[in-house]
């Protein structure tokens, strides 16, 4: 059942989306326009709208000009209708729970008429929709172009004087392509090499494709970091092939490409051991909670210096904290891409679905996971409360890690 679901993936996708979309439609042509459907457009209409977006989901967007716009907005709209269609059902159940409470007490007339009931529903699924659809229109225009530098101090308890204060940029999930283009990319690396690092760690999904490489990894290449920077693959990079990816970030760029291996770098008579492991997920949303290369390659290392791990996934941090890693950066799940505002903690979102370890910080007895939220988009170029990220970590002496970060 799970091998049939992967497989026809993006076929269950297409006819849920046009459900969605018919949905959506036809409950805003009845409540704000007093459209009543006849009920054999509600059998025609979806299939109909399924083979439209095969035809133009499925295919490449065009290049440029007015077909391209249309195109992204069309599928803006199709995407927005999928949350569209999760708030109407949430609601339908909600009130249709309240409604059998209500009989089962006896209290209807009391509290509130039936008809009143269904008044309210309208009312919430309506404007509730309309609200559904806006966030998801702010997402896309707004929300997306939005990046932070999240900043904060992570301690390593065998880092001596020589190594305190070294200054450490962590990015993720850039994902090179029609959605980062080389002019874009160049924009993020200037603010990277604003921020002065001595360290730089790319955990993974650097690229969607090679095509453009010419172009968009020269300009990721322009990164600059006092003592290297260094980089792992994530599943996207192995979609795209990992040894020709690995090829082009060595012909391009001077980064250190890791694959189950460890750099090392010496600065100022403190040794740092940055572990890179080759990513292994099952498919994009099931990780990898044990790594079987982890601990022969942290067998190399002296145990009385200090290390961090990049993993492209963030499912094997308890098996790192085990081992004793301090220190462990992740990407991958771009904090859901979209979350629910959520003042004072962690923010619900899509990426719960896919792992313990959704975004933000996390700790383990000694150890720290970051889960960075990514500097690119998957998927669709949409973002709401989750803007891209730029990490910047101070590395600090310290008997444990005691500031966790929140994003």
């Amino acid at each position: 059942m799970i091998r049939f679901f992967w497989r026809h993936f993006f076929s269950i996708l297409l006819v849920f989306v046009a459900l969605a979309q018919w949905a959506c439609t036809a409950w805003l042509a009845s409540q704000l326009l007093g459209i009543q459907l006849h009920w054999l457009t509600h059998l025609v209409l979806p299939p109909t709208i399924y083979m439209a977006n095969r035809a133009l989901l499925l295919r490449p967007v065009p290049a440029k000009g007015s077909a391209r716009v249309a195109v992204k907005a069309y599928t803006a709209l199709a995407f927005a209708s999928i949350f569209g269609l999760v708030f109407l059902l949430l609601t339908a159940a909600a009130f249709g729970t309240a409604w059998m409470g209500l009989q089962v007490t006896g209290v209807f007339g009391v509290l509130i008429s039936q008809q009143g009931l269904i008044t309210t529903r309208d009312l919430v699924a309506t404007y509730g929709l309309l609200i559904v659809g806006g966030a998801i229109g702010y997402g896309y225009l707004f929300g997306q172009r939005r990046v932070v530098v999240n900043a904060f101090d992570a301690g390593l308890s065998n880092l001596d004087r020589g190594g305190n204060g070294l200054r450490v940029v962590q990015i993720s999930d850039i994902h090179l392509g029609h959605n980062m283009t080389a002019s874009r990319v160049a924009h993020y690396v200037e603010r990277i090499n604003r921020l002065e690092p001595d360290i730089v760690c790319i955990t993974g999904d650097i690229t969607d494709g090679l095509d453009h490489s010419h172009e968009t990894f020269p300009a990721l290449g322009g990164i600059r970091a006092r003592l290297g920077v260094f980089a792992i693959l994530g599943n996207h990079d192995h979609y795209a092939g990992p040894d020709d990816v690995e090829h082009a970030l060595r012909t391009h760029t001077g980064f250190t490409v890791l694959r189950d291996s460890v750099a090392t770098v010496r600065d100022n008579g403190q040794t740092l051991h940055i572990v890179g492991l080759d990513d292994r997920g099952l498919d994009w949303a099931r990780g990898v909670p044990e790594h079987p290369e982890l601990e022969r390659v942290l067998s190399g290392i002296p145990p009385d210096e200090p290390r961090i791990l990049l993993s492209h996934r963030p499912d094997l941090f308890e098996h790192a904290a085990r081992l004793g890693v301090e220190l462990i950066l992740a990407g991958h799940t771009h904090g859901g891409q979209l979350a629910l505002p959520w003042p004072g903690g962690r923010r619900p979102s899509l990426a719960h679905f896919m792992t313990r370890y959704p975004r933000g910080t996390f700790q383990d007895g000694e150890s720290l996971l970051h889960v960075n939220l990514g500097l690119g988009v998957t998927g669709q170029p949409v973002r709401l409360a989750t803007p891209r990220e730029i990490t910047l970590l101070t590395l600090r002496h310290k008997e444990n890690n005691d500031n966790v970060s929140k994003v």
